[in-house]
């Protein structure tokens, strides 16, 4: 969670960059984006806000879909227009949540006061899943990366073994099941013909006041999120926070992009389950509900209940992070009312 967003000059720079090679073009905006996306700026609105200055300059003209790019933006101009993107991005304060927190807000509000307004300090394991996690985003990071430059045989041979390496120790599991899992997800980018594939990519909306980094963003003539999970899909369907956790980073994309996101995939690394969402307006408005209660909890100086889910206890409670001190606030609590 973030108060502020600081901007990177260098984003700037790279989005001056691709519409230079655009002069005396007309070009369409979702193209342009598109080369955003690819060159690793966060957040399209600092593109738009670009815009509106150059048109007031006569450097652009432009309709909703297209722009004509008259002239070359000289760095002279460059200094100016970075100093006035930075000090207008800087003036728009507001709460910003990744879709992540949204998801385990939903889970329970006390753990996110805990973790994110408290800070209190997260107790992580040596070993077991929560390295597990990292292992298989990291193998799935470099597995797509690497996939229009190498033989997907030599990948899913090679890539689970130096990932592994790296959290050698903390670990359980095994690289055989991490090979099958890229191989499952090859397959689901094989068959879908996706052309463009970016992985874990930070985006920003400025808009909703959200901030995340999806594991993969895949396109072709639509744009999907595909989200990796290390557990598994059981009988019930879905876990309701992986669903969120999902809408909110369909929301960034479709943020970042100008164009509605109808779908995404969740594919879990323990079932080798793939399952396709429609993304409904119902789907996002929920999103964003839960977020306002998160913002309200962390405007706030009480200390929120415990998770209210049915199953919370074998759902959310074991292998809480930020569980030894929800304990002693219950603690706490069960010691006053004996006291009164």
């Amino acid at each position: 969670m973030r108060t502020r967003i600081e901007v990177n000059p260098r984003e700037i720079n790279r989005i001056v960059r691709i519409i230079n090679t655009h002069v005396n073009e007309k070009v369409f905006v979702k193209n342009l984006l598109i080369e955003l996306l690819v060159k690793k700026v966060s957040s399209s609105d600092y593109f738009f806000i670009l815009l509106s200055k150059l048109q007031e300059l006569g450097i652009i003209d432009g309709k909703r879909d297209f722009i004509l790019i008259k002239k070359n933006i000289s760095e002279k101009l460059l200094t100016r227009l970075k100093k006035g993107i930075i000090e207008e991005v800087e003036k728009r304060r507001k709460i910003f949540v990744t879709p992540l927190e949204v998801a385990k807000f939903y889970q329970c509000p006390r753990r996110f006061y805990l973790e994110k307004i408290t800070m209190s300090k997260e107790f992580k394991k040596e070993r077991g899943r929560a390295w597990n996690g990292e292992v298989l985003h990291l193998a799935t990071q470099m597995f797509i990366n690497n996939l229009m430059k190498r033989r997907v045989r030599e990948l899913i041979t090679e890539i689970p073994r130096i990932a592994m390496n790296r959290y050698k120790g903390k670990i359980t599991i095994k690289e055989k099941t991490i090979s099958n899992f890229l191989l499952k997800l090859y397959r689901l980018i094989r068959d879908e013909k996706f052309d463009i594939l970016i992985s874990e990519r930070t985006l920003l909306s400025m808009k909703r006041g959200l901030i995340g980094t999806p594991d993969i963003i895949a396109g072709n003539e639509r744009w999907i999120p595909i989200d990796v999970k290390l557990g598994k899909i059981d009988k019930r369907g879905i876990k309701k926070e992986h669903l969120l956790q999902s809408v909110g980073e369909a929301l960034l994309i479709e943020d970042f992009l100008r164009s509605r996101i109808d779908e995404c995939y969740l594919i879990y690394f323990q079932s080798s389950s793939v399952v396709k969402v429609k993304l409904t307006k119902e789907l996002k408005k929920e999103f964003m509900f839960y977020k306002r209660g998160l913002e309200k909890v962390a405007m706030e100086k009480n200390i929120p209940p415990m998770s209210k889910l049915s199953n919370a206890r074998s759902r959310v409670c074991r292998g809480c992070h930020v569980k030894p001190v929800c304990d002693h606030i219950e603690e706490l609590a069960r010691l006053k009312k004996i006291n009164r």
